[in-house]
């Protein structure tokens, strides 16, 4: 796999600086076709002849980092790489089964799945379910059953806006906490992580498109959006590592990683330089957090609200302020300022050897200060279920 670099064009200590965080970050080449073969495995086995739900038309599609180009190492070496999927059941309606129903035969497969390869049991979770695979490296995939989101659905998207190609590709996804989980033809949860998918690979295409004119949408789209590398894709990768290491002891505290995807996408520019899209996003991103609920929405989605736990813990919207003004404040300090691999180090977790300090052209500089994360005394407990904005293709396919 080749990736699509968008090199930066500015040649200051702070875009070279940011250029090798964001190499450092980036996982092998391999660890992406590992997930593909993740992905295009599952999708096999639920078209096989045998298959209880082949008749429906499995589509299966990858979604969150590994989507969209954004997975970062983690700070601790070994650690779970989370895989992201949806598998809609395109020939299935509401009308036809319950999404408990759906949801029991989907776990049937995949539990006959991991049989068949040796694998864990899987484990049900409130919206999918978790597949663990070990090997060379440990992923656990957590793949959300749904059917295509009816007529209706898709015409409030199109009412709120949505543009009509994002608006198709709303499902209606299974919840165990719904109050209509077990009714035949009864409502269920809708949602649109294909739409946001392509949402977001729209706002990272941007650089190309303002850089190569008419015609680079086409020639963006003929690679998977993991390997286009944008200043985009890069900055999510930044923020991401340098929110982790400022939570890392109340990773459940933290901002998620889809408030900081949708955030960024929104405030990005479409700057070519990393360095311009890195400063422009930080500064601007607040701006798209709404004053009343949906906080954070989807974009292809707007009732979808990535920050609804806010409304829940104050904690969690109080953090990602606190961070927001560090990150800020970090991203302005390496704009402004000479650098030091110390600080380097203190932010990112990553120790940048003599050469990469030289090429960057580091030298002493104090550190700027910042605020403190707000741990409550009794911390607030925070589920892990799977989100449903991060899932998949159709058939044996994993259409990127």
């Amino acid at each position: 796999m080749t990736a699509t670099a968008f090199p930066s064009s500015s040649t200051s200590p702070g875009s070279r600086l940011w250029l090798t965080l964001a190499d450092e970050l980036d996982i092998a080449p391999s660890l992406y076709q590992r997930a593909v073969d993740r992905h295009e495995s599952l999708g096999a086995w639920l078209c096989r002849p045998e298959s209880s739900l082949a008749r429906y038309n499995p589509h299966v599609r990858p979604q969150g980092s590994f989507r969209f180009g954004t997975v970062i190492k983690p700070l601790v070496e070994g650690s779970t790489y989370d895989l992201d999927q949806v598998v809609t059941l395109n020939k299935l309606s509401t009308q036809e089964m319950s999404a408990a129903d759906l949801k029991q035969r989907f776990g049937a497969e995949l539990a006959a799945y991991s049989r068949a390869y040796g694998m864990q049991v899987p484990e049900e979770k409130h919206r999918c379910w978790r597949l663990p695979y070990r090997d060379e490296v440990a992923f656990h995939l957590d793949s959300l059953p749904s059917v295509p989101a009816g007529g209706a659905t898709v015409q409030q998207l199109r009412n709120a806006g949505v543009d009509e190609s994002w608006a198709q590709r709303a499902v209606s996804i299974t919840d165990d906490r719904h109050p209509h989980y077990h009714v035949v033809g009864g409502e269920w949860l809708t949602s649109n992580p294909s739409g946001f998918a392509r949402w977001f690979e729209s706002r990272a295409a941007l650089a190309r498109t303002r850089a190569m004119g008419k015609g680079a949408q086409a020639s963006v789209e003929d690679v998977p959006p993991y390997e286009w590398r944008t200043p985009l894709q890069r900055a999510v990768q930044i923020l991401k590592r340098h929110r982790d290491v400022m939570f890392q002891g109340a990773p459940m505290l933290a901002p998620i990683s889809m408030i900081i995807t949708n955030l960024a996408a929104h405030a990005y520019a479409g700057e070519q330089d990393l360095a311009d899209a890195l400063t422009g996003i930080v500064e601007r991103m607040g701006q798209f957090v709404r004053p009343i609920a949906p906080r954070v929405p989807n974009p292809t989605h707007p009732a979808e609200d990535y920050a609804d736990k806010w409304r829940h813990d104050p904690a969690l919207e109080k953090n990602f302020w606190l961070w927001h003004e560090q990150v800020r404040a970090d991203v302005r300090h390496f704009a402004q300022q000479t650098l030091n691999s110390e600080l380097v180090h203190k932010r990112f977790a990553i120790k940048l050897s003599e050469e990469q300090q030289r090429r960057i052209g580091m030298v002493a500089a104090p550190a700027p200060t910042g605020p403190a994360v707000v741990i409550p005394s009794a911390a607030p407990r925070i589920e892990s279920a799977p989100r449903p904005w991060q899932s998949v293709s159709s058939g044996r396919s994993t259409g990127l």
